[in-house]
């Protein structure tokens, strides 16, 4: 769909052509007689003209550019539900296990900007924890925020060690719990047990079943946790049993009315998250916005260019007759 926003300006077309195009009455020099001339053909040639009518298809077209040309892209919906999404992410020394690659926490990382990719029309917070946890990103729109957030998250964004998951969720229900939407959710991704925080787990998700707050835990990692360390300036893998407490997962997305989800490797987790994305979709209630792609600038440009050429030809380069 094609269309002008200040048609008004088109107005001005006819006048600028009438102008360009008009006899001339009176000559700017005095001949006795032009007529040797024009039986060569040089003042009735066309080609002699190309200067004016290049400079005044350029007017047309700034006139045109006036106007603001605009070309329908797509149909964006006017009026829809966002939902709210806390992403809580665990930042422990554990999430540098290397049963993934490159590790836990990197992979977490890309896999949750991939994810917020798709969630156009929700607004998101980022939460990391560890020993403790704090807000990064609180709710937004403006994903490139929450993105730029992330890449910047290591195991050193938390500066005290452990896995304090109650405190990781009441963070989380602290974001969302003001928030009007009629869908909220907590993603959390962590590898560990609760062993830290004075918050318990089981007191966070009953709060959160009350507020009407879904919590999909994610359970990252194999059964052994690989942690990489030097030893006289070679790198050492030392290998540690469990870490995770899928018991205490699933109470918590079962009492939240979640989904706990075990992830141990990287395609997992990325099906993982889409999985999520499914559940959780935003209702849209009417298409009746159109987005429009100026081509104002384009006009500008070509104009300008026929401008330069016109004026070249027709005061530099053709003879002029009077």
């Amino acid at each position: 769909m094609f269309r002008f926003s200040n048609w008004y300006f088109l107005i001005l077309i006819p006048p600028i052509i009438y102008i360009f195009f008009k006899k001339q009455k009176k000559s700017t020099l005095k001949f006795s007689s032009v007529e040797l001339l024009k039986s060569h053909g040089f003042k009735n040639n066309p080609i002699y003209k190309l200067g004016r009518y290049l400079t005044a298809l350029s007017c047309v077209l700034l006139i045109m550019a006036l106007a603001r040309p605009q070309l329908s892209q797509n149909i964006i919906p006017a009026s829809h539900r966002g939902i709210d999404i806390a992403l809580i992410l665990d930042v422990s020394g554990s999430m540098l296990s290397v049963d993934f690659e490159p590790n836990r926490l990197e992979v977490a990382r890309q896999t949750m900007e991939d994810f917020i990719e798709k969630r156009s029309y929700d607004r998101i917070s980022l939460i990391v924890f560890a020993g403790t946890a704090y807000t990064r990103v609180p709710l937004t729109l403006d994903h490139n925020i929450v993105k730029e957030s992330l890449e910047d998250v290591n195991t050193e964004s938390v500066d005290r060690d452990g896995t304090a998951i109650g405190t990781a969720i009441s963070v989380g229900l602290n974001r969302l719990k003001k928030s009007d939407s009629p869908s909220k959710v907590i993603i959390l991704v962590t590898d560990g047990d609760n062993n830290a925080g004075t918050i318990n787990p089981d007191m966070a998700s009953s709060l959160a079943k009350e507020l009407g707050i879904r919590v999909y835990p994610i359970g990252v990692g194999t059964d052994k946790t690989i942690m990489p360390t030097q030893v006289l300036g070679q790198t050492v893998y030392q290998e540690y049993d469990g870490g995770i407490n899928e018991d205490l997962l699933k109470k918590i997305a079962d009492t939240t009315d979640g989904k706990y989800y075990r992830v141990k490797d990287t395609k997992t987790l990325v099906q993982v998250f889409a999985d999520i994305d499914k559940l959780e979709k935003t209702d849209f209630d009417e298409d009746n916005f159109r987005q429009y792609t100026e081509i104002a600038y384009m006009l500008i440009f070509i104009a300008l260019v026929l401008l330069a050429a016109g004026i070249f030809l027709d005061k530099y380069y053709f003879i002029h007759i009077p």
